[in-house]
């Protein structure tokens, strides 16, 4: 077997030739048939594999990973070989399973927040939680904490020296960043 090498001319770097990468159209398949991820998704299927509390499900559109989450496996107990309905949300790997039913059973599986993740505008957000949480890790607050979408931000001082904490909204001190020239 011969080995090709790009052309390279005098004083040029080697061109390479340009490829694009590889469509689902030129090989014949509908964009259609693949679903874009993060999107709502609802499909029936026979359930073929179970790995804890994932579970390969077998439908028109071929095999699919579904994930039912631990809170989900104590709702309901599934066998190889049930015939079920899922509907949740369609990320890259896997179904992030909503709602199942089977037969006359249908359950709910509420997504479950991420700890010391703030949710939403009705998320607790106390200030006097953030101050006194500074203080507790044994800095000083200069000024009023400034709220941000997921914790809050306070100048600090500690031996001489200034920061920028960050404290969430649980009263969780995440990060106390140096502020230059402070030293």
């Amino acid at each position: 077997m011969i080995a090709l090498r790009p052309r390279r001319l005098p004083g040029r770097a080697a061109e390479l030739p340009k490829r694009r990468p590889p469509s689902p159209d030129a090989a014949g398949i509908s964009r259609k048939d693949f679903p874009m991820s993060h999107q709502d998704i609802h499909v029936r299927g026979t359930v073929r594999d179970l790995f804890a509390h994932r579970f390969t499900l077998e439908t028109d559109q071929g095999l699919l990973l579904a994930d039912l989450t631990p809170e989900g496996l104590d709702l309901i107990s599934l066998s190889s070989g049930d015939s079920i309905e899922i509907a949740g949300e369609h990320k890259p790997s896997e179904i992030k399973v909503r709602h199942l039913t089977r037969g006359e059973t249908t359950i709910d599986i509420a997504p479950k927040p991420k700890p010391g993740k703030h949710q939403g505008a009705e998320a607790e957000a106390d200030p006097d939680k953030a101050i006194a949480a500074v203080r507790q890790a044994g800095f000083e607050p200069n000024g009023e904490p400034r709220r941000k979408p997921k914790h809050f931000e306070i100048d600090a001082a500690k031996d001489g020296r200034l920061f920028e904490m960050h404290v969430t909204f649980a009263g969780e001190v995440r990060h106390a960043k140096p502020l230059l020239g402070t030293d």
